[in-house]
């Protein structure tokens, strides 16, 4: 992620300074995003660290994804799922022009009798395409077979990546929902994960919210002053010197 080299300013100590406080907002800002989403399963902590371009003074943020999973809790809930899958499954969600990745597993029911996310009611993707649920008892094998009654539905579709190296390609939509940017290769095959009826995994969050939101702030406020400050100097050593 590139943001400006901020060329205008041509002073050193008060570019410094400028490219500090970008990177405690975008701390400051991820902060805020965890705290809004602490009752969120399924949902990613995003991090994110400064590089310096070669041969430049130029600074770029680099954001990454803490893969690691949440925390597992029962809910003894029908349509809640857990997947376990090393931290590198995700079930397969339809959106309305992409497929999208998603380890939050809160499902329901809509009017149609299929199943949806809780977040959006976006189709939950089965083996066969959408998956429609007729009354009854719903149970869920390990392998991601649904059964109702008894009798076999359909395959909740779950998608393995191979590597966490290959799945930092993927952009969030919000937190929970993952896009691919580039193809990332999956591992086939049902012995790679685990659906688990009636439990969900929470959000994978380790930090301590409220100190590293106080950090951050007063990080940025330190670095303001101090570039205010040095400005000041210059304009006072400019007056100096002026004919």
């Amino acid at each position: 992620m590139a943001y400006t080299d901020y060329n205008e300013i041509t002073d050193r100590g008060i570019k410094d300074n400028v490219f500090a406080m970008r990177a405690f907002q975008v701390h400051y800002t991820n902060f805020m995003f965890y705290t809004i989403n602490v009752a969120t399963p399924g949902f990613i902590e995003e991090g994110t660290y400064n590089t310096r371009r070669k041969g430049t003074r130029r600074i770029d943020f680099v954001p990454f994804y803490r893969w690691r999973s949440g925390p597992v809790v029962e809910t003894n809930r029908p349509l809640d799922f857990y997947l376990d899958a090393s931290s590198r499954g995700f079930f397969v969600i339809k959106f309305p022009t992409t497929f999208v990745y998603t380890r939050d597993g809160r499902f329901r029911l809509d009017s149609r009798n299929r199943l949806v996310t809780m977040s959006g009611h976006y189709p939950v993707m089965g083996e066969g395409g959408e998956i429609f649920l007729p009354e009854g008892s719903v149970s869920v094998a390990r392998s991601g077979m649904i059964f109702v009654d008894g009798e076999p539905v359909d395959r909740i579709k779950v998608a393995v990546f191979k590597s966490f190296k290959d799945m930092q390609n993927m952009e969030t939509l919000n937190g929970s929902f993952f896009i691919l940017t580039k193809p990332i290769d999956t591992l086939e095959g049902q012995e790679h994960y685990g659906v688990v009826q009636g439990y969900l995994e929470e959000n994978n969050v380790l930090k301590a919210i409220t100190g590293d939101i106080l950090f951050a702030k007063n990080s940025f406020d330190v670095n303001a002053k101090s570039a205010q400050m040095l400005n000041r100097a210059l304009s006072t050593s400019a007056s100096f010197i002026a004919p």
